[in-house]
């Protein structure tokens, strides 16, 4: 396999998409170890996708060094991340609990229920892929939710993802020690389409991308 940014043969089992790969399950397991703090688990995730994003954008490496700087960064973004999402997971969990436990009206609760979760899981890891420094969790939430609605589609990945996830660690628990990378690049990867699907156009062979015109199949500009 060649990389074809600096022409240098990799090898299969160093290199390419294995290489990706083995950086997604370690930075799985640098979430499981910030998880530990339970409300440093959101950070700690969305510290794993902007590790991941650099590492499928500029061939950085994925390491603790790189993690902890990313964590620190996503730290200063404000408290809100290390409050809210906690505080949302308690919630769902004790409405779950009062569904189980059979209280009036338990039907519509548990309907609530599924599209509260369902919302949470998709805006939730849509802000994750998203975020970057110098933006508010309030700015990152709210652009979170127009790009769900904007993409359908993206968001219905998200959530199998978020499900599979999810039915995987209950199947196999001690699959939870590095399931948040997969989850983390199912999150860069869909951000990266939301953002191509909505910033470029094909219209009669000839792509705009963020409103410039580039040339058609013919050569030619449109």
């Amino acid at each position: 396999m060649t990389n074809p940014r600096v022409g240098v043969r990799q090898h299969p089992l160093t290199g390419g998409a294995f290489a990706l790969f083995a950086d997604c399950l370690l930075a799985g397991f640098f979430v499981a170890v910030t998880a530990i703090g339970v409300v440093t688990a959101y950070p700690g995730f969305v510290a794993a996708c902007d590790v991941l994003r650099r590492r499928a954008e500029a061939d950085q490496g994925v390491g603790p060094a790189g993690y902890v700087t990313a964590l620190r960064r996503v730290a200063r973004t404000g408290p809100a991340g290390f409050l809210v999402p906690p505080l949302v997971v308690a919630v769902l969990v004790l409405d779950g609990l009062a569904v189980a436990a059979g209280v009036p009206g338990r039907l519509g609760l548990a309907v609530v229920l599924v599209a509260s979760a369902t919302v949470a899981a998709v805006v939730g890891l849509r802000v994750a892929a998203a975020w970057s420094a110098g933006t508010g969790w309030r700015e990152l939430v709210r652009t979170a939710i127009v790009r769900s609605g904007r993409d359908p589609g993206g968001s219905l990945l998200l959530l199998t993802a978020a499900v599979a996830a999810a039915l995987i660690v209950v199947t196999v628990p001690i699959l939870a020690l590095i399931l948040a990378g997969p989850l983390a690049l199912a999150a860069v990867a869909v951000a990266v389409r939301s953002t191509v699907v909505s910033g470029s156009t094909v219209v009669s062979g000839s792509t705009v991308v963020s409103g410039s015109t580039v040339e058609d199949n013919s050569g030619r500009h449109r």
